[in-house]
């Protein structure tokens, strides 16, 4: 009898179907047996593993200033656990009232009455993974080992410890933004954490290790084995003290004038290289000014009368235009197709000016009808000439978030097909409206007419270093090597000179110390709800972003520097009162320390130290040895670190180190990596000049370690 193929089917499919679910009713049986009756069988079968791998973890690099000191280091932090059942029951009971003495004394939150209950609920639970302590320094750690019950050992003291590295930075909120921060666990990273993760991650090691006597495991020859390459470190362009200069005076001018948020750039005009950055928003919370928002790189705003000298520089490039040729602005407000541009104050008798008072006194009139007279027939070449400038690309820093900027060109449409550029686009485009920048933009402009028309690309890291061996430099970058040529930038310089000689910003800067060129920018606020009519309540007027973009000295710049303030809700609202002021607290600061007056690198006299054996950290032994090309014995497998000993016959001995908690360590000849990795874990805080090995060190090695002691290190490659 022939089935029907439609029954044949059905039939195959529901035998299927039935194969299907015994199939996984299978799988979920023997995963219910392997959880209950099987799982002690299987955890004794693990911890009776004879081998296992090991994650050897390399240590992140560090990141330095440009004057050596450590922005950003990695300091080994524990969790700590207690195990009960490991500890006998006896010495338990009789030393529970002076642990509890001695965990009082280093952490006093909890009472020795405290301490013995909260031990009493892990001692009922009879817990081997009892949690006493969380991010635990390594100082405090080494205390406890010494503790009653604990210092019996790991097997019978019960102190069970877990590492971890946490990236500290020795100088607190400076700079904090721009270092960033590397989340290895979560993947995440921003500042140059972030850009240079690639050289400061490192690379982990594995080791091969077989179990012993009480369950430790120890080291075992393999062809599998890694050594851990530890992370190249990295020297940035910041300079510390003009960090610390810039950042107290943005929050002084943010604090101020009751501001939203704000950035201060400072730059070295010849090389690009950024001195020091700073990024402040206010918490609304707190009422404070923090580092959570990159202003500098990600705010992309419309800069108002400081992009007025970028429409110089497309008029100078393209038309014969000299600075005492006069312009027409009338006595009134000037319209342009369905709009109307007016200046913020009058300043031209019988409504002639020349092209100097144009910026000098910050004419949106004067800017609008000089662009448009040259530019209203062809404005594609305006435009081109602003891209000439890199205005219209990323500036390529490599930090997350960089902002796109937005200059718009005439034959540029939506999505929807309808054009962007209106009738009254360039006249506003040339006044800093309808385009969108950030302040990093505007400093490198600025920054290139202060270094005679040459552009550098802003940069924050000079070198990658590898112990004290410089692996990679990261030489200055000429973006634009003439954005204009010789005449069109001496007219230019002379242009933001005349700004603060007898324009916008004059009183500002009356009896300043140090000859400033530069530019006031006031823009209107744009709300992304309310547009440029946004009135904040309780303010009664508008608010604005206000600049002061320039350079310092005038007569030989030395320095770019940018003041940019978002929102002020205070008594001023104008760049004039507002940013200028902020720059010139900087620029007479900066001039005090760096330029007025010769620098003292002297930290403090550096005392002769005896020679020593050089002591490196444990797992480094082998690169080191590889490095010096001579037979060595007796290499070194316990301990943290180890000393380095040249014998008359030319051997080298490795022994382990002792280092003890309340002695000064010797750390001349270490390289400095090393040294502020056991100084700083020591609760030695670090200061140092100089590149390479420690040469010299102030505390004298064996002294007794006092309480916030500072040691400084002078630094020589060898």
């Amino acid at each position: 009898m022939k089935l029907d193929p439609r029954t044949d089917t059905l039939w195959r499919t529901n035998l299927l179907y039935v194969f299907v679910l015994l199939f996984g009713i299978a799988i979920i049986a023997k995963i219910i047996v392997v959880q209950t009756k099987d799982r002690e069988e299987l955890k004794d079968m693990a911890e009776k593993r004879e081998y296992r791998v090991e994650v050897l973890e390399a240590s992140r690099g560090n990141i330095f200033s440009s004057d050596n000191q450590v922005m950003a280091t990695s300091v080994p932090y524990f969790d700590v656990y207690f195990d009960y059942k490991s500890v006998d029951s006896t010495l338990l009971a009789n030393n529970i009232d002076s642990l509890c003495i001695q965990m009082s004394q280093l952490f006093p939150k909890r009472t020795p009455a405290q301490w013995k209950e909260f031990f009493g609920i892990g001692m009922a639970k009879n817990s081997r993974y009892y949690k006493i302590g969380l991010n635990v320094p390594q100082t405090d750690l080494r205390k406890m080992q010494k503790f009653v019950i604990f210092n019996r050992g790991l097997y019978k003291g019960g102190l069970i410890t877990e590492k971890k590295i946490k990236r500290e930075h020795p100088y607190k909120d400076l700079a904090s933004l721009m270092l960033g921060m590397a989340n290895e666990s979560k993947g995440y990273y921003f500042g140059l954490e972030g850009a240079y993760n690639d050289y400061l991650k490192g690379q982990n090691g594995r080791q091969l290790v077989r179990r012993i006597h009480h369950g430790g495991w120890v080291p075992v020859d393999s062809e599998e084995n890694t050594d851990a390459q530890n992370g190249d470190d990295i020297v940035t362009t910041f300079d510390i003290k003009l960090q610390d200069i810039v950042e107290s005076a943005l929050n002084h001018t943010l604090t101020e004038n009751k501001a939203e948020q704000g950035c201060a750039i400072l730059m070295d005009v010849e090389t690009g290289y950024v001195k020091a950055l700073a990024n402040l928003r206010l918490n609304h919370e707190t009422g404070l000014y923090e580092e959570s928002y990159n202003v500098a790189l990600a705010e992309r705003y419309e800069p108002g009368s400081v992009f007025k000298i970028a429409s110089m520089v497309v008029l100078f490039n393209n038309k014969d235009v000299n600075l005492d040729d006069k312009v027409n602005i009338g006595t009134g407000p000037i319209k342009f197709s369905n709009r109307t541009m007016k200046d913020d104050h009058s300043f031209a008798q019988g409504g002639i000016c020349t092209v100097q008072e144009v910026i000098e006194q910050s004419s949106n009139k004067g800017t609008a009808v000089l662009i448009n007279k040259y530019f209203a027939a062809h404005p594609e070449k305006y435009v081109e000439g602003l891209y000439a400038l890199n205005l219209n690309k990323k500036i390529g820093t490599g930090i997350t978030g960089e902002a796109q900027p937005v200059i718009k060109h005439p034959n540029d449409k939506t999505k929807d097909g309808r054009k962007l550029w209106s009738k009254v686009s360039l006249p506003w485009m040339s006044i800093g409206y309808e385009v969108n920048v950030t302040p990093m933009h505007l400093l490198t402009l600025y920054n290139a007419i202060a270094n005679g028309g040459r552009m550098m690309k802003p940069q924050f890291v000079t070198e990658i270093r590898r112990g004290n061996q410089t692996v990679e430099k990261f030489e200055p970058i000429v973006l634009n090597e003439h954005i204009a040529d010789a005449e069109a930038i001496e007219k230019l310089q002379t242009m933001l000179e005349g700004v603060v000689i007898r324009g916008t910003a004059k009183r500002q800067f009356e009896g300043c110390v140090v000859k400033v060129a530069g530019k006031t920018g006031t823009a209107q606020y744009y709300d992304r709800v309310q547009g440029y009519a946004y009135h904040e309540p309780g303010i009664g007027r508008k608010l604005y972003n206000t600049t002061f973009v320039g350079y310092f000295p005038a007569e030989k710049p030395r320095y770019s520097c940018i003041v940019m303030v978002s929102r002020a809700r205070g008594r001023f609202w104008a760049a004039g009162s507002v940013s200028a002021p902020g720059f010139r607290e900087i620029a007479e600061k900066v001039y005090a320390m760096r330029i007025g007056a010769p620098e003292d690198d002297s930290i403090v006299p550096f005392m002769p130290t005896s020679t020593e054996p050089v002591i490196v950290r444990h797992g480094k032994e082998a690169s080191f040895l590889n490095g010096i090309d001579k037979p060595y014995n007796d290499f070194a497998i316990n301990g943290d670190w180890v000393t380095v000993q040249q014998t008359e016959s030319g051997e080298t001995h490795l022994r382990a180190a002792q280092i003890a908690d309340n002695i000064v360590p010797n750390v001349v000849g270490m390289d400095i990596t090393d040294a502020v990795y056991l100084l700083e874990n020591m609760g030695i805080r670090t200061k140092f000049v100089g590149q390479g090995k420690v040469k010299e060190q102030s505390l004298h090695a064996g002294d007794t370690l006092k309480a916030n002691s500072v040691i400084q290190l002078k630094l020589e490659k060898k």
